[in-house]
């Protein structure tokens, strides 16, 4: 009879050992699962904002009947055209006895096309386009693209009495951002180095107060701004109250700032003032260079404030001359008509500075990002 404990042990003995390897393929499936899903979910997160940048991007390239197009179509598409004479002409697929041709439509009037055969143009063919509720002819069109409507737009406002060009525009805001964001660096990294490593009296109580300014909307100082700049300092129609307070510290700029400059570690600081280098050596000579990633940071921000700002333009620039391109962009909107191809062509060049900035920043600028949020 056999024993019940070696029973037992000769069962245990046959069960089969843990294999380490499945559990290291199961792992690398569902990272593998994990990985896909996070990407795929990134790229149609990514797609969905892009939309309305591709569809401003796609209606720049259209002609002015093509925006208006029923349905919408996201490709630019153009007539088919025939030179006739000299002149081109747009071909129609027209409903004949003999099948469907291809005309070329000379004049179109109170519903009546005037065709002519591209290989006789000599015969004028008088054709009704809509007979009962059958249309008679077809408008021939294929994708194009036209690259007209960028220089259309970007020289509209060298026309007169439209006022100032684009690229005075351009250059404008270019102007405004560049001492913007000199000021910004000059102005916000000293004060961030005093709040971040001198020791005084009130300094964090000061430092709060500070922050508290960041609750208070520009709104609620525009109209006593406004007063300051245009009528005490005579600054109305100049770029001053646009460049001028960016040489003045602002809170978000000095947070960012000192949250950077706190996780330097201090030793490299006392090595230099053991050394003998005073407290201004030591904030250009050590902690600047290594702040590049922060500055790049204030450096994006700083340039697309300057860029995308509307209100400040609004406020303090009355001239065409003086326009930025936030401003310079309500030129395609009057009372009556909206130039839509025109607008989506200036818009796309008034986006391209800030994807280029971004495209050449992008390592530097998300550093910055992820050491000023760092933990002290």
């Amino acid at each position: 009879m056999m024993n019940p404990a070696s029973h037992l042990t000769s069962n245990r003995s046959r069960q089969p050992e843990h294999d380490p390897r499945r559990d290291r393929t199961a792992h690398k499936i569902r990272s593998l699962f994990i990985s896909t899903l996070s990407h795929g979910l990134i790229i149609f997160v990514g797609m969905f904002f892009a939309v309305p940048f591709l569809w401003m991007l796609l209606t720049s390239f259209k002609s002015d009947k093509d925006v208006f197009h029923t349905p919408p179509r996201w490709l630019p598409h153009d007539a088919v055209r025939v030179e006739i004479n000299g002149e081109e002409y747009p071909i129609y697929n027209v409903k004949t006895e003999d099948g469907v041709k291809q005309y070329a439509a000379l004049k179109i009037e109170s519903g009546v096309a005037y065709f002519v055969d591209p290989a006789y143009p000599d015969v004028v063919i008088p054709t009704k386009l809509q007979q009962g509720t059958e249309r008679v002819a077809e408008l021939v069109e294929e994708v194009s693209f036209r690259w007209q409507n960028f220089p259309d737009a970007m020289n509209r406002g060298s026309r007169p009495g439209v006022g100032a060009s684009f690229w005075v525009y351009f250059r404008n805001s270019l102007v405004i951002a560049f001492f913007m964001i000199v000021g910004t660096l000059v102005s916000n990294t000293p004060v961030a180095y005093a709040f971040a490593r001198l020791k005084f009296p009130g300094r964090d109580v000061l430092f709060v107060i500070v922050l508290a300014t960041m609750m208070l909307p520009f709104q609620v100082t525009m109209i006593p701004v406004y007063l300051l700049f245009n009528d005490t300092l005579g600054w109305g129609d100049t770029f001053l109250p646009l460049i001028i307070p960016a040489f003045f510290a602002n809170a978000w700029d000095v947070f960012l700032l000192r949250q950077f400059f706190r996780t330097i570690p201090e030793e490299m600081c006392d090595a230099a003032r053991v050394d003998g280098a005073s407290e201004w050596q030591i904030f250009t000579q050590i902690v600047l260079p290594i702040s590049t990633p922060v500055l790049a940071t204030i450096t994006v921000f700083t340039f697309l404030y300057a860029w995308n700002d509307f209100t400040g333009p609004l406020l303090f620039l009355n001239s065409p001359r003086n326009f930025t391109m936030a401003l310079g962009l309500q030129d395609f909107q009057g009372q009556n008509i909206i130039i839509w191809n025109q607008l989506m062509a200036a818009a796309t060049v008034f986006t391209l500075p800030i994807i280029v900035a971004f495209f050449f920043a992008q390592k530097t600028f998300i550093q910055g990002i992820k050491l000023t949020g760092s933990k002290e």
